[in-house]
């Protein structure tokens, strides 16, 4: 319990010190405070073969905070909390304190979401993480950046109230508070139709926040109701349907766009969609497929967004219309970007063949399948588009203005060799969850 609770606390202690003007280097401060959740919670691996509870009884209240820990909730921790330490890395040009400070509070009040009990102490971590990651997107206090922000705030506060609702309801409405709380969870996660704020939001945020936001907030929803729907005896197939359309919108809109991170943001709805369509299943084949897709879109959409922001730094511009030729001018930025759209799209041997093809294996229908094909036909068509306009043909208009700094080529590195290791070794995630991944043609340790 206790270096839980240092894990918790570093960050928080970290948030207070990087404020005083006399503290120097705040930067790095912040990584290393950052960083400590991620090394100590490696160390709960061992002892989570069987689930931990804990109680944190509040200071001079007669309140209890449950904290639970099993392999479901400390391997998205273990998720989130390295991305938030390669995110951290790749933000020491931005050299704020109020950005530090803010990133630092909102790492641990995620982790307690996840490690909470109880719907209620699920809920008001999740709404604490909510505020703060609002004041990130508007970060830099740009109209369009103030509009994004509005919207996500707006759409999250509809998620919010309808999670509650779903809470309070529990026990006197149970069916009405079921379709309350997922759908809640659902508009947290950024499905058709809430989308609205995954793609007003990713394109206005910091470069290093879209990808938290893609890679994290949106899978807490999603979190919520793998941990909580069982509570309410939830019938999780009726799902199928939202999970089909948001991939399939998400893709088909990502193919419309010129803004490179839009283009982004509607994949991110699409690959969503993925992880959904595998839990709604409701088999062990649906359930491995969309908990592996789920860890692999953290990694290879927080590639993408961090390959893509790299851009943004170098020739600011987001249009793709102005870009172009980029592959000699920027090598590391464009290999990161090739494993990140290969990846997404499906092809081996990196995470997303693994996944897509579990959930492939995994599909009931035949209408399903050709739909799931068409999509990844659709992701792949988007990130050629991507890559050929950014990286291939003639100089663009707008040329490299500023160097790479050698902190955000590091975490492109990084996420690009586990987005190859993940694929290789993915049995090892699945067997970390519980469950038992039988040997397959799809494993790329078999090509």
């Amino acid at each position: 319990m206790i270096p839980l609770l240092i894990a918790l606390l570093i960050p928080l202690v970290g948030a207070v010190l990087i404020m005083h003007p006399d503290l120097k280097k705040p930067h790095v401060i912040a990584w290393l405070c950052i960083s400590s959740p991620f090394i100590i919670l490696c160390t709960y691996i061992p002892a989570t073969t069987t689930p931990l509870t804990y109680s944190l009884v509040l200071w001079m209240s007669p309140l209890q905070f449950s904290i639970f820990i099993d392999r479901l909730s400390l391997l998205i921790a273990l998720l989130i909390s390295f991305l938030f330490s390669i995110v951290c890395l790749y933000s020491f040009h931005m050299k704020s304190r109020r950005y530090f400070s803010l990133f630092l509070l909102d790492l641990p009040v995620l982790l307690l979401s996840l490690f909470s009990q109880s719907l209620l102490g699920f809920y008001i971590c999740l709404e604490m993480s909510t505020v703060i990651t609002y004041f990130l997107i508007i970060h830099k206090k740009t109209h369009e950046s103030m509009r994004g922000g509005f919207i996500y705030i707006i759409m999250n506060l509809l998620g919010a109230t309808l999670i509650l609702l779903g809470i309070l309801l529990g026990i006197e409405l149970p069916s009405l508070a079921s379709t309350l709380f997922i759908a809640g969870c659902l508009v947290k996660a950024g499905f058709v139709p809430a989308h609205v704020w995954i793609t007003h939001a990713h394109p206005v945020a910091p470069s290093p926040i879209s990808a938290l936001l893609s890679g994290v907030m949106v899978k807490v929803g999603i979190y919520g109701i793998i941990r909580f729907s069982p509570s309410f005896k939830a019938d999780i197939s009726l799902l199928i349907p939202i999970a089909l359309v948001s991939m399939l919108l998400g893709a088909f809109a990502a193919l419309l766009q010129t803004d490179i991170k839009k283009i982004l943001a509607y994949s991110t709805v699409s690959q969503i969609g993925f992880i959904l369509l595998g839990i709604s299943f409701m088999s062990e084949t649906g359930e491995m497929g969309g908990l592996l897709h789920l860890v692999n879109h953290a990694l290879f959409k927080g590639l993408l967004f961090l390959s893509v922001g790299a851009i943004i730094y170098s020739t600011e511009t987001r249009d793709l219309h102005d870009l172009g030729g980029l592959a000699k001018h920027m090598p590391v930025t464009a290999a990161a970007c090739i494993v990140g759209s290969l990846a997404i799209s499906g092809i081996p041997p990196f995470n997303g063949y693994v996944s897509k093809c579990i959930l492939s294996e995994a599909s009931p229908a035949g209408y399903i399948t050709l739909i799931f094909l068409i999509t990844c036909a659709g992701t792949l068509a988007s990130f050629i588009k991507l890559f050929r306009h950014i990286f291939m043909g003639p100089l663009g208009k707008n040329l490299p203005r500023r160097k790479i700094p050698f902190s955000m080529k590091i975490p492109l590195i990084i996420i690009s060799c586990l987005c190859l290791f993940t694929g290789i070794f993915s049995g090892g995630i699945l067997s970390f969850v519980g469950y038992q991944p039988h040997i397959h043609t799809w494993s790329t340790s078999h090509l």
